[in-house]
């Protein structure tokens, strides 16, 4: 009888949960399960209840554990072939491999475009293949190919050019540069519009005509595939010595994580062997800045995602566009310690930067709107896509950001997962609403002329219908502090890499004490969480002071919560402990 009613007044304790909102106005919901194929894993692979749960919830059984949990390129990649244009790219890279022909190779000013350029360039720097790399100025260039850019490569004596997370939407761009014999092969993910350039080939997974499955690749990912073809091709035509693509992944992993594309099959495992690779890197470029970082112990996906990704991107944002892949091929040790610490100092003016376009962006958001448009002409273009970031993460909707020009302005956009905002600014182009842009699921730019603005904004109005007025996110295991140690976080790491797709397991943790709450770092809260048989752990709340969690905590030390927490390792003088970060809080 004692059995039944503390299962009853757990079942009461949930319900009521269920029923309240956060500190964030989140409503946190547990995700489904099934619990006898989560026995079934535990009695077949030795897991333990949590893991068991936490695989299942996330589409995991007996038949597809095994690449799950040890995902291997050469068992999952198919024939680079199924890239629609992969065999005419092929073909042609190759001949200007043989003739030592000048090529030339043009980036995006983002992680992944600064990581395609990177492999690119080492991949012809070790064949011997002289090559020309040009990364656009976010401001004076903008994004993608331009006439001028073209030029650029025409004069310097190229006779191809390989477009690297761009291109797809450059119909004048690569149609003018044609005519003057300079044959383009673009190589993207972005979403295609109506019409496609005149390339000589495009590969893209995400082009109309492409049947690959391969829609969630970055572009780096893309490159990995061409190369791979290309090498392929090489030993069957020379008797080259070509590189070996697996020491490319350190990039493809940063890329990948950075870009923010889904976590599937490929994608997993690009960055779970890409993690092995960066974690004993060949690459001095990406060596210095793991040093100045201060990165100790090991690289894991979150020093790609918010520490060496964004120092890579502070050079496109606020410095030269170009630093981030100067550095990720050089071998110049002394040069390399001296472009790290600027890019360093980069993103340290990035940050001081944002910081006050965020806060004057929130101030002119419209509650009621469903996709957020906000605009300034007094917004630096380098962070906008940063902010775009925080607004979503603040209310939960997609978010578009545009920094005033005297006639055209840049814009940066961001998404929730159940809206496609790549497809949203192909209709606006093809409307004559923007001028140009593209993206993907998540994430896109677009240029827009000032006194276009207000059309936009009328546009906006009907696109996006949630598909609930609740902000609901979902946490996945109900979590003791006791349960917490060291073992509990390895067996974790195991499911890892996280991101879209795979998101970072988080616990729901009841009837907690917070105590010697203080700020760090201006806007984050550093706590003790402890419990009342003396459980306790340093924790850490990101961003506490804009969504309320700061607030709530102070005003209510010595209360009960419950919280919705990530674990974390921090390793400090050889030492390894468990830090909680803590998502939200509950008042239970």
């Amino acid at each position: 009888m004692q059995i039944n009613v503390e299962i009853q007044e757990e079942k009461i304790k949930k319900q009521t949960l269920s029923k309240l909102k956060s500190v964030r106005k989140i409503q946190w919901k547990e995700k489904k399960s099934e619990h006898e194929l989560e026995c079934i894993l535990e009695k077949k692979f030795g897991l333990n209840q949590i893991i068991s749960k936490l695989l299942v919830s996330r589409g995991i059984d007996t038949e597809n554990f095994e690449k799950f949990s040890n995902p291997l390129i050469k068992n999952i990649m198919p024939d680079p072939h199924v890239l629609d244009s992969m065999e005419c790219a092929t073909k042609k890279i190759v001949e200007f491999i043989i003739k030592k022909k000048k090529i030339g190779l043009l980036g995006d000013y983002d992680v992944d475009g600064s990581a395609s350029t990177a492999i690119m360039c080492s991949y012809l720097k070790a064949l011997e293949v002289d090559f020309e790399f040009y990364i656009p100025d976010r401001i004076e260039d903008g994004y993608g190919p331009s006439i001028k850019i073209m030029e650029y490569f025409k004069n310097k004596g190229c006779e191809l050019i390989i477009t690297l997370d761009c291109g797809t939407s450059s119909l004048k761009e690569i149609n003018y540069i044609k005519k003057k014999q300079v044959d383009v092969i673009v190589v993207d993910h972005h979403k295609q519009g109506k019409v496609l350039p005149d390339a000589f080939a495009i590969i893209n997974p995400n082009k109309k005509k492409d049947n690959s499955n391969l829609k969630n690749l970055c572009a780096a990912g893309v490159v990995f595939f061409l190369l791979a073809s290309v090498n392929r091709e090489l030993k069957q035509k020379t008797n080259l010595c070509v590189p070996d693509l697996l020491n490319y992944l350190d990039l493809v992993a940063l890329a990948t994580v950075c870009d923010l594309v889904k976590l599937d099959l490929m994608n997993r495992a690009f960055v779970k062997q890409g993690l092995k690779i960066l974690n004993n890197t060949k690459n001095d470029g990406l060596l210095s800045l793991i040093n100045e970082s201060g990165i100790k112990e090991k690289v894991s996906c979150y020093h790609l995602g918010y520490v060496i990704g964004p120092r890579i991107n502070a050079g496109g944002r606020v410095g030269k566009s170009s630093k981030g892949t100067e550095l990720l091929i050089s071998s110049d040790k002394n040069l390399n310690f001296v472009m790290a610490r600027q890019l360093n100092e980069y993103n340290a003016l990035r940050k001081k930067i944002e910081l006050q376009v965020e806060k004057e962006a929130i101030r002119q958001v419209d509650d009621n709107a469903n996709v957020l448009c906000v605009n300034s002409e007094n917004w630096h273009p380098g962070v906008i896509g940063i902010v775009a970031s925080k607004l979503v993460e603040k209310f939960n909707k997609p978010s578009i950001v545009i920094s005033e020009n005297i006639d055209v302005c840049k814009a940066s956009c961001r998404s929730v997962n159940d809206f496609d905002i790549g497809n949203l600014i192909i209709e606006a182009v093809e409307k004559k609403i923007i001028e140009t842009g593209g993206g993907h699921k998540m994430a896109g730019g677009f240029s827009v002329k000032k006194d276009k603005i207000t059309e936009l904004k009328k546009f906006l109005k009907d696109k996006y219908n949630p598909k609930s007025s609740e902000y609901i996110k979902y946490y996945d295991y109900d979590l003791k502090l006791s349960s917490i140690d060291m073992n509990l976080f390895n067996e974790i790491q195991k499911i890892s890499p996280f991101g879209i797709g795979n998101s970072t397991p988080k616990f729901l943790i009841r009837d907690c004490i917070i105590k010697f709450p203080r700020i760090v770092g201006e806007k984050h809260l550093s706590c003790i969480v402890s419990d009342m048989y003396k459980n306790e752990f340093k924790s850490i709340a990101f961003n506490a002071i804009n969504n309320s969690i700061n607030n709530f905590i102070v005003s209510n030390i010595q209360e009960m919560f419950s919280l919705i927490v990530t674990l974390s390792k921090n390793t400090w003088l050889g030492q390894e402990k468990i830090e909680l970060r803590i998502e939200d809080v509950i008042d239970s």
